[in-house]
């Protein structure tokens, strides 16, 4: 009778546990899709505020004393700096040009660096819709980023690596251009790809 009892408990809780990670599932996959669509009615608004897009200087051509200083427009009550694009994974994003854990629900975020001092470092959620698919880049695919001065700034990515949360240094110290990452799953490491400029 006891076995009995036990036997039955064992099948309630793995139940129980089951449909607990299925809601999980669910609600993980809505934030993604709420993340996705928060991102491309942001874009929208962007859009109408870009002036006419144009290449960004190339090197040895002169840059603005101020390129440390990136335009910030304000959208829904938040600032961003501009959008990043990544062909190879079908990516448009807003960047936003602060972050915190409640603006990285929304969009991705600077959280270092300027476009014009080639250390930008954009952090973004695991959602599939925002960097959740960053790990599947092998290197030399293209990445830009238009400012909201409507200058486009293209990359190419030259490596990806997964690193510990602790190494903040080898994010904002790289020597690269563009640094973009995310948690992976388990939120126990970040996947990182680094990219330099296109000259």
């Amino acid at each position: 009778m006891r076995k009995r009892h036990a036997g039955m408990m064992l099948i309630v809780i793995g139940a129980v546990l089951t449909m607990s990670a299925l809601l999980l599932f669910l609600y993980n996959c809505r934030e993604d899709e709420q993340a996705g669509e928060r991102a491309d009615s942001i874009l929208q608004q962007m859009e109408a505020e870009l002036p006419e897009v144009m290449p960004a200087p190339l090197q040895g051509e002169a840059v603005p004393e101020e390129s440390a200083e990136m335009k910030v427009v304000e959208i829904d009550g938040y600032g961003y700096i501009g959008y990043l694009e990544i062909p190879d994974l079908a990516l448009r994003l807003p960047v936003m040009a602060e972050w915190d854990y409640k603006r990285l629900k929304i969009a991705p975020c600077r959280q270092f660096g300027a476009v014009g001092t080639n250390d930008l470092v954009i952090a973004a959620h695991n959602y599939d819709r925002h960097f959740g698919r960053l790990k599947t880049l092998q290197g030399e695919e293209s990445v830009t980023f238009t400012d909201m001065d409507g200058i486009v700034t293209s990359y190419v990515v030259e490596k990806v690596e997964t690193l510990k949360p602790t190494a903040v240094d080898e994010v904002q110290n790289s020597d690269y251009d563009l640094v973009l990452y995310t948690c992976t799953l388990g939120g126990k490491t970040r996947v990182t790809v680094f990219c330099n400029r296109k000259y």
